[in-house]
């Protein structure tokens, strides 16, 4: 019995159809990064584990896809390590490259190795595939398409601002209904870590990232399993339930750390990007100072944000970024970073639910020249070589079948006209055109044949 053919979990086939949204998608993307004058670069879709590795934390780091090493590198694998159930090193042992978890760890390593070449601040775009190896759901892929702006110069807030800017425009020409952008800071919750007495943020930041999730009792309930003393949760939940306005809330911070001799340096950026951006005159996002949000990848540094998809739709976050110094550091000191992304995919899902994408997706349209014969095919590609040097669609019908035959696959193909040229239409020196939406038939001269079906096309 012959197994059924599948796509493997995550991963998925697309329609010239659903290309087509796609593609109208990721242009008004790439058109909007082109006006804040980005320019695109790509990457291979594998790196060397080395790169990869140690950049993300612990959990990100198995849900890399590891490409296996083959010939005599399978010798250097570690058995012992598999005999200690040390898994990880295990899988290590085996290789030594891994496609690419995201597109921000890959742009530090081309700024390290072109640093001579570029001109900074350095603003780069791209729109590649990225592979996880996470639990597929609905919105949630193991092969998917992101979409990153970043900004690599001397640490300025006006690139956070930029930045927000772009979301509001991207989401204003999809017409879509206003986002919370939800935005912190991480060394904002180093200081709520310090009054907590814990050695650092990371022993709080995966909790709180999934507080949209578990609400704020799940994230009591965390802290607690997790052995955190009452007297640093309560110090966390003066925080979490602090409400307002965002600068009700940074006024209460400011006020906590001052009395408490922490640094305010974090509190005082998050209020000018706020204020500024409010500036800009923000049409679809509405700016949100949110203290559970930590953004759980280890290489963010300063500002965190992050996009929710509008609450009636429930497929997580639409994008989100933030400041990393680390990653970019290590050649020139004086680099900073800050990137958001677009999950392209669930961007896709929301434009489909919400009707937003154009019902004509493709505004060119598409001719087919009927077959009725040998003979009479010997005449048509010169004109044909004409209209594609034009960039006009068009094709002739593989075989003299019969023509209800030939209209059915026009129509199953979508596509637009059919062009008519017998032996009848030969002899009078004619051609006729059908639309196949509405069926009119119209006869033109056939040598004005190039003119007339670029007026239509």
């Amino acid at each position: 019995m012959s197994q059924k053919l599948n796509t493997p979990k995550g991963t998925r086939d697309f329609s010239s159809f659903e290309l087509k949204k796609r593609e109208y998608l990721l242009n008004i993307l790439k058109n909007c990064f082109k006006a804040f004058n980005f320019q695109e670069i790509q990457t291979p879709s594998f790196e060397n584990l080395t790169t990869l590795t140690g950049k993300y934390g612990d959990e990100e780091d198995n849900l890399m896809f590891k490409i296996l090493s083959s010939g005599d590198k399978i010798k250097k694998a570690d058995t012992e390590a598999l005999k200690n159930n040390k898994l990880t090193k295990f899988s290590n042992s085996l290789s030594d490259k891994a496609l690419r978890y995201d597109l921000t760890v890959p742009l530090s390593r081309f700024v390290s190795q072109n640093l001579n070449n570029l001109s900074f601040p350095f603003k780069r775009f791209q729109t590649q595939l990225v592979w996880r190896a996470e639990r597929p759901q609905r919105g949630r892929y193991r092969e998917f398409l992101q979409c990153d702006v970043d900004i690599i110069g001397e640490s300025n807030f006006l690139n956070e601002v930029e930045c927000i800017k772009i979301y509001d425009s991207v989401f204003k020409r999809l017409s879509m209904p206003i986002v919370n952008l939800r935005i912190n800071n991480r060394q904002i919750l180093d200081g709520i870590s310090q009054l907590m007495n814990l050695d650092s943020v990371n022993e709080i930041a995966p909790i709180l990232d999934k507080s949209d999730k578990i609400g704020y009792e799940g994230v009591i309930k965390k802290l607690t399993e997790k052995n955190i003393s009452d007297s640093s949760i309560n110090q966390l939940k003066f925080f979490l339930e602090l409400k307002g306005s965002n600068q009700d809330k940074i006024n209460s911070i400011r006020s906590k750390f001052t009395s408490n001799n922490i640094s305010i340096d974090g509190v005082d950026l998050l209020e000018k990007i706020i204020n500024t951006s409010q500036k800009f005159n923000l049409n679809n996002v509405n700016l949100t100072f949110d203290l559970s949000l930590a953004r759980g990848l280890s290489y963010y540094t300063g500002t965190i944000i992050e996009v929710s998809s509008p609450d009636e739709f429930n497929i997580g976050s639409i994008g989100g970024g933030g400041r990393y110094d680390n990653l970019v550091q290590e050649k020139n000191p004086r680099l900073s970073g800050f990137g958001i992304s677009f999950g392209f995919d669930r961007i896709c899902l929301l434009l489909d639910e919400l009707n937003l994408f154009p019902n004509e997706l493709d505004s060119s349209k598409s001719f087919l020249f009927l077959n009725f014969g040998l003979d009479k095919i010997d005449k048509l590609p010169v004109f044909i070589d004409k209209l594609r040097e034009k960039n006009i669609t068009c094709e002739i019908y593989p075989s003299d079948n019969k023509i209800k035959k030939q209209m059915d696959y026009a129509n199953q193909k979508g596509i637009n006209y059919v062009v008519i040229i017998g032996e009848d239409e030969f002899k009078k020196s004619i051609f006729k055109i059908k639309d196949m939406l509405n069926g009119a038939e119209s006869t033109f001269n056939l040598n004005d044949i190039v003119s007339e079906i670029e007026k239509l096309s």
